[in-house]
């Protein structure tokens, strides 16, 4: 394959994918920015208490076995993106 083939190749290989895309686009119905502002969450931050948290930055265990831990880590994110 010469590089013309293959220029022509990813550029009908991207159209195909826009054109996917544009299509997908279509079922979906999307509200006015003016709706969306009018359905946002009102909070009222003067009458909320906001607890301060026990510490600040990062916090080190050492020591810290973790078998203990093990069983609660969810490795979907990790290997989907490894």
């Amino acid at each position: 394959m010469n590089g013309g083939e293959y220029k022509a190749d990813i550029k009908a290989e991207y159209a195909e994918l826009r054109a996917e895309y544009l299509d997908s686009q279509k079922d979906k119905s999307f509200v006015s920015l003016a709706k969306a502002r009018a359905k946002c969450q009102k909070n009222d931050w003067r009458s909320m208490t906001i607890t301060r948290p026990s510490f600040l930055g990062t916090r080190v265990f050492n020591n810290f076995d973790l078998n203990e831990v093990l069983p609660y880590i969810d490795w979907d994110p990790f290997f989907s993106t490894w």
